[in-house]
């Protein structure tokens, strides 16, 4: 032992304690090498096996809907079903994107009235405008009604004259022209002799019932036979004389107008 706490030799006593503790240093370094290489490889070992391969991914199984027995018609099983399949989970506090398409979906199939009314009340109207400017216009008064007469003016006695007759209508606006037996009458006088009226026959005038436009006219026409009338479309035996005669012809409520004839013996 006195060796080991002195050591002998020719060198200095120091000097083989500085020996001898490089060489322990040296063991001791070693020693802590491969302590440290063992942890290493158990620690590394050990982390691997602590996070194992995920298992390959496999579909939850459906989950069975038992249909409810006191579901109304409108709501199917098959549909309920068919949303809890295929719906995806959602953020708390957000609405799930399927439910969202659903809901727009729901709002674009149904028909809004509001829009229909506005469209039925918009087509509506351009009826009723069009109906009251379809209406029949009004009958013409008769003081907007202007009359003309020509015929021949030089006759002979009992020779027939085919008088040309009209009605101008001087209003503004369209409206209907009536001729009728009970509102006309064309007549033939030579002073105050009455010669001939359609008075005395009706069947005479031929109603006329026209739709005459602003500064339009209703023409028509009408022989007088040279002869007397009588009541009942008969004629009187006496014969006109040479002379003056006038033929008027009035629409009541109109001015009449006349043509001035020479019968020449």
């Amino acid at each position: 032992m006195s060796t080991v706490k002195h050591p002998v030799g020719p060198e200095p006593e120091q000097t083989y304690w500085v020996r001898r503790l490089l060489v322990i240093g040296a063991a001791v370094l070693l020693v802590g090498l491969v302590i440290a290489l063992l942890v290493g490889g158990t620690s590394t070992g050990s982390a691997v096996s602590a996070q194992p391969s995920p298992p390959p991914f496999s579909a939850p199984p459906p989950v069975a809907v038992t249909p409810d027995p006191f579901a109304t018609p409108s709501a199917p099983p098959s549909a309920s079903a068919s949303s809890a399949d295929t719906a995806s989970p959602a953020p708390s506090g957000s609405a799930s994107p399927s439910a969202s398409a659903s809901a727009s979906a729901s709002a674009s199939a149904t028909p809004s009235t509001e829009p229909k009314a506005k469209a039925e009340a918009k087509s509506a109207s351009p009826s009723a405008s069009t109906k009251s400017t379809k209406a029949a216009p009004a009958v013409c008064s008769p003081r907007d009604l202007r009359t003309t007469l020509t015929g021949k003016q030089q006759l002979k006695p009992k020779q027939d004259n085919t008088f040309a007759l009209s009605l101008i209508n001087g209003s503004g606006a369209t409206c209907i022209v009536e001729v009728e037996p009970k509102n006309f009458e064309l007549k033939i006088y030579s002073g105050t002799d009455r010669i001939w009226s359609t008075d005395d026959c009706t069947s005479a005038v031929k109603p006329v019932f026209a739709k005459v436009k602003a500064e339009d006219a209703v023409k028509w026409t009408m022989t007088w036979d040279g002869r007397r009338s009588a009541k009942g479309c008969k004629t009187r035996p006496e014969i006109p004389r040479a002379g003056t005669y006038f033929a008027t012809a009035q629409v009541d409520g109109a001015k009449p107008v006349q043509l001035r004839m020479i019968l020449r013996g």
